[in-house]
């Protein structure tokens, strides 16, 4: 039996931390089962590609293969997570730190 060879299309940025999340206009019939299982998964919010994974108990590379296709299909959409700009205050960290001490 010869196995199928899926790749991400070069369009689709889709990494361990990429937000995904269900597009308003989804149509959700007809999916195989790990699709419905992901957008069940979906339903409550945004989740990185590697908690889906997590949470389906699924290889990170399966599930980014998934995330793309459903991506390419216009059921899912994704962002990239927010980069800091600046570093916390130390002060505000010491702060936390002695409190956490204090407990």
């Amino acid at each position: 039996m010869a196995a199928a060879r899926l790749t991400v299309p070069e369009h689709i940025d889709v990494e361990r931390t990429t937000l995904v999340y269900i597009a308003p206009d989804a149509a959700t019939n007809g999916l195989d089962p790990p699709g419905s299982h992901l957008l069940a998964l979906l339903q409550d919010g945004p989740l990185s590609v590697y908690e889906c994974a997590a949470h389906l108990g699924l290889p990170y590379c399966v599930v980014r293969l998934l995330v793309a296709g459903l991506v390419g299909g216009g059921t899912l959409l994704t962002r990239n997570p927010p980069v800091a700009t600046s570093l916390p205050d130390i002060e505000i960290l010491e702060l936390v730190l002695s409190g956490l001490r204090a407990l």
